[in-house]
Formats: structure tokens, sequence, C-alpha cells
């Protein structure tokens, strides 16, 4: 239902106002290291924090700031989540709730996400949502409200049960992979949460 006094830009705006004033702070982790490793550390392209939970693995990207002489600030970024076993691949969420995916018109696309991760998704639908091409552009709408402009890339297709299952691959700008990446995570976190109950 339209808002009485704003229209959907605004709304939209006064929602992501909001959510930046309300995000959580940053992790951050003191580290008090040797003198000697500081050029080291600063010498690094890339610096990461691996955490194991139960054949999980969850690469926290580190960013180092100098806070005192010999003390380093890091911070902690959204982690990418590794699924160990026989083959590594990213982490999949198990049917995302709220999570829907749009065609390009902003309708509906009849297709149900049974898994979806940082880079790929498995769809469940009545009818092939691929037929002879091999792409197709949608909008994934996470459970804010946020749409994420995306190409589905088709994997592999396969009829079972009589329905359709649809494994896809996809790419994301910078800002809608870290998006994602966030919504993976919180429910990552949420699923653990669960789990200890």
């Amino acid at each position: 239902m339209p808002h009485r006094y704003l229209d959907d830009e605004e709304l939209a705006m006064l929602n992501e106002v909001f959510r930046q004033q309300h995000a959580e702070p940053p992790l951050s982790l003191s580290i008090h290291m040797d003198a000697a490793l500081r050029p080291l550390l600063s010498d690094a392209s890339t610096l990461e924090l691996t955490l194991t939970l139960d054949g999980i693995y969850l690469i926290f990207p580190l960013s180092l700031d100098q806070r005192q002489e010999h003390a380093e600030e890091a911070r902690l970024c959204v982690p990418e989540i590794i699924s160990g076993g026989v083959q590594e691949r990213a982490w999949r969420l198990p049917s995302p709730a709220g999570v829907r995916l749009l065609r390009d018109n902003g309708l509906p696309l009849a297709a149900d996400i049974a898994d979806l991760s940082v880079s790929g998704m498995q769809l469940v639908s009545a009818h092939p949502l691929f037929r002879q091409q091999v792409s197709r552009r949608v909008l994934l709408e996470l459970n804010d409200g946020q749409r994420l402009p995306m190409q589905l890339e088709l994997l592999r297709k396969r009829r079972q049960r009589g329905v359709c299952i649809s494994s896809v691959q996809f790419e994301l700008a910078i800002a809608d992979r870290l998006a994602l990446s966030e919504f993976v995570f919180r429910e990552f976190l949420k699923s653990r949460e669960q789990e200890r109950r």
C-alpha cells in the first residue's frame, strides 16, 4: 500500500538511512606483535582470519590500522563461508525465508529457491526456467526489500518427481555481492543459534 505522503523512492532513502544509523558497530580485534612483523604484514596483499566450525570454514578478511607504537587494530569484514567435505564450496543457505526471484519487470518468477550461496543457487519450478537459453536476467529480492540484479547462468537441470530443478551460478556487482554476503552471514549465524537450542 502506498504511503500517504512519501513516494517509493523517498521511503527507500529513509529505510537506508535508518539501516545505516542502527547498524552494529564493526567488530575489531587488537593485535600485539613483535615490531619485526609489522613490515611483513604491511607488505601482505591479503590478511585473513580463519575460523573452523564443524567442517565449515569462515574466512574473515582483515584490514589493519596502526593504533599505538606496538599495537595494530584489525577490522574483521564479512566472512566467506566455505563448506568442507569431499569438495569444498560456498556454504548454502537452505530455503531462505522471505527471499524470492523477480523478473526484470518486477513480477515474481515462478520458482522456489531451494538453497542460496553468494555465487549460486538451486531453483525448483513446475516448468523449465531455461528452455533454449542458458542465461536469464532476474532480480533477487532479499527479505529486507533490497533487490539485487543478476544474470543467472544455467549449470545443470533435471526433472525429478514432477518438478524442474535448475542449478545456477551468478556474479554480482561489488556492492550487491557485499549485501548478499551480509545477508547469508546473518542467516548462517541464525542457523547456528537454532542448532544450539
